[in-house]
């Protein structure tokens, strides 16, 4: 019997693990991207934290309430420049009904479930694919968040209880024992610590890397440097994928796991995705000083950055700019970044060196990605997953396949036209 031929489109970190997932599952796997490798888009150079206890959205009362001051400020962590879209100004009435803290605590409690599949799913890929955790700069170094304001203490260890519950391991530490976990603290410029939040579990990875080495490891036919186009239809079901060159591929299945990208593909077929391309920014810099970088991942809860090591080299990477899907690097952002990385560890790297980035983040109003069917029998989605595309790619990939191996099911169907709160991206 012939193998099932799935076509997918999209060879970021989240579409390189679906590869790899059905390629496991005996599926023949085309891979598509318009880039000339996998991982180069949005996975390119990321924040590199798998954040397996940090899936809470963007999304919450928390944010709301900062909004106000974020826009006022240069220096925030959120820009917004408003566009003339209808899409864009629903899907901020939708994040603004999103939340709510109900709908927050939904929301965090799937994203942990699907975080924790996908840490356990990529520890089994690793082990089953020697040397590979080596090339792609896996670690478990555990993760340090910092906090500035003590009165916001009460409020984060009410968090952690809750997430303990859900499985999450992480205590709360004094600033003296910051910089215990983490040495490289003692010579931060930056204000005081008040204190942190220390979960040891977390690990770091190049994601770039990673993507990689899994499409390699599927055995897909890989047409890179092309451009998906359009799909044509014959009932329910669709065809084939055009491609700009004015080739086609035919397959029994798509999946699209093309990220900012997914809304515009799939709007001929009538499928309107509520998702918001958000710009991040990160740098990647050459360590010089070993012991004035830090070891460990760390999180300036205040500045909203995030610095992980990848071997000898230093990632920085932050902001959330909603000012649509230009990838134009903002000399501010940039130049913050390599303030960040001088104030919290002075003399660590060679600034001269320093390689900058911009990336879109496929975002949902509600933070929940879209995994699952459609209307069209033989179309599935595998996008929307925000910040959280790295810490969430082999766990959506095992979802998906998961439902693909099953069928469909009526009570599994995404309905991608409706308002992103009532998109489920699983039951």
């Amino acid at each position: 019997m012939a193998r099932c031929h799935v076509c997918i489109v999209g060879a970021g970190i989240v579409g390189c693990a679906t590869a790899y997932a059905l390629a496991r599952e005996d599926w023949r796997v085309t891979l598509i991207d318009a880039l000339g490798a996998p991982g180069q888009g949005a996975s390119l150079a990321n924040g590199a934290q798998l954040s397996y206890s940090y899936v809470e959205p963007l999304a919450t009362p928390a944010a709301l309430r900062a909004l106000p001051g974020w826009l006022l400020s240069a220096s925030s962590p959120l820009r917004w420049r408003p566009r003339a879209e209808w899409a864009h100004w629903r899907w901020l009435v939708s994040f603004v009904l999103a939340c709510r803290a109900s709908q927050v605590q939904r929301t965090t409690e799937a994203l942990l479930a699907l975080s924790f599949l996908s840490r356990d799913t990529l520890h089994a890929w690793l082990n089953e694919l020697p040397g590979v955790a080596e090339v792609v700069c896996h670690a478990r170094p555990g993760k340090l968040v910092l906090y500035r304001h003590a009165d916001a203490r009460a409020a984060v260890q009410r968090q952690l209880a809750w997430q303990q519950a859900l499985g999450c391991q992480q205590r709360v530490v004094s600033a003296d024992e910051c910089v215990a976990i983490e040495p490289a603290l003692a010579a931060t410029t930056e204000p005081p610590t008040a204190f942190g939040v220390w979960t040891d579990s977390d690990e770091v990875v190049d994601p770039a890397r990673l993507a990689q080495a899994l499409a390699q490891a599927s055995g897909a036919t890989l047409l890179l440097g092309e451009r998906a186009s359009g799909f044509d239809r014959q009932g329910a079901q669709l065809r084939r994928l055009r491609l700009v060159s004015g080739e086609c591929v035919e397959a029994d299945h798509f999946v699209v796991a093309t990220g900012a990208a997914a809304p515009g593909l799939l709007h001929p077929l009538g499928m309107r995705l509520p998702i918001e391309p958000i710009t991040g920014y990160s740098l990647t810099l050459p360590i010089v000083r070993d012991e004035a970088a830090p070891h460990v991942s760390v999180t300036d809860q205040a500045r909203k950055l995030v610095f992980a090591r990848l071997g000898d080299r230093l990632r920085v990477a932050g902001f959330a700019d909603l000012v649509g899907a230009g990838l134009a690097l903002a000399p501010a952002r940039v130049n913050a970044l390599r303030e960040a990385v001088q104030a919290r560890f002075p003399g660590a790297c060679d600034m001269g060196q320093a390689e900058p980035w911009a990336g879109l983040r496929p975002a949902t109003p509600s933070g929940r990605p879209m995994i699952g069917p459609t209307r069209w029998t033989n179309l599935w989605l595998n996008t929307g997953h925000g910040a959280l595309g790295l810490t969430l790619a082999a766990g959506s990939a095992a979802r998906l396949t998961g439902l693909m191996r099953g069928g469909l099911r009526g009570r599994d169907r995404v309905t991608a036209d409706k308002s992103a709160d009532a998109v489920r991206a699983w039951r």
